[in-house]
């Protein structure tokens, strides 16, 4: 049954993703959950507009990198799109956790699409360079505010053009489709856990946007996707 925490306040609690001695079949399970659960997120869709818009205005390829990817299931999502609409961009990502790496590239071959991936600590060390676009999905809410705050600042200076957060928002509606979803679409026990406890660990619409200013990135636009998911979108400015 469904309990309603209290969503007023953020509630952040550690999650078993977060555990280093989590075993790899349980964080290769979760990791395969998730990728269902963001399939249906809409996610996809709200990072690949803001980046069409772009590869239009530039007229070449783009470089993108997405920080804290996982098993990479939205960048090959993103990757497939862009092949599709007749792109060939690079695709690159970055996370700390070996399984999330061999999952990731283990896909990408079986998709053909190249991938770079860096293996390292987003928080302790310097964050890789020379991409126009740096993408972060559903990793903010597992940071304390310190932390975000430095990790959007470290991200808009190595972002060559835009930098794209897309993370979930703090709700009672989105704690009940995110309860729900877990449940219907992954049997892992780690998703079922850890799902809710990311709502509870999320920011509001309006505590996003205080967030990326105070992080320095203004103007940020925002926006809203259903069924839980909010997405900031920084432009680096260029004289003339």
């Amino acid at each position: 049954m469904l309990a309603w925490p209290d969503l007023q306040r953020r509630d952040r609690q550690p999650e078993w993703m977060d555990q280093p001695d989590l075993a790899p079949e349980l964080h290769t399970a979760a990791l395969r959950g998730l990728a269902r659960l963001n399939a249906v997120s809409g996610a996809v869709g709200m990072l690949w507009r803001p980046l069409r818009q772009l590869a239009q205005r530039l007229n070449r390829p783009l470089r993108i990198l997405d920080l804290a990817a996982g098993g990479c299931d939205t960048l090959l999502a993103l990757a497939h799109r862009a092949k599709r609409a007749g792109y060939s961009w690079h695709w690159a990502a970055c996370d700390r956790s070996p399984q999330a790496r061999n999952l990731a590239l283990e896909q990408a071959a079986r998709a053909g699409i190249a991938l770079e991936y860096h293996t390292q600590d987003l928080l302790t060390q310097p964050l890789p360079t020379g991409y126009d676009v740096l993408t972060c999905s559903l990793f903010l809410h597992h940071l304390n505010e310190s932390e975000i705050i430095t990790l959007l600042q470290h991200a808009s200076e190595a972002a060559g053009e835009m930098l794209l957060v897309n993370d979930l928002i703090r709700s009672r509606l989105s704690y009940a489709l995110v309860w729900l979803g877990c449940r219907l679409l992954t049997r892992s026990p780690v998703v079922h856990v850890d799902g809710p406890l990311s709502i509870r660990a999320a920011f509001t619409v309006a505590e996003w946007r205080q967030l990326a200013e105070r992080a320095g990135l203004a103007p940020v636009q925002q926006s809203i996707g259903w069924p839980a998911r909010m997405q900031l979108q920084w432009n680096r400015p260029h004289d003339g």
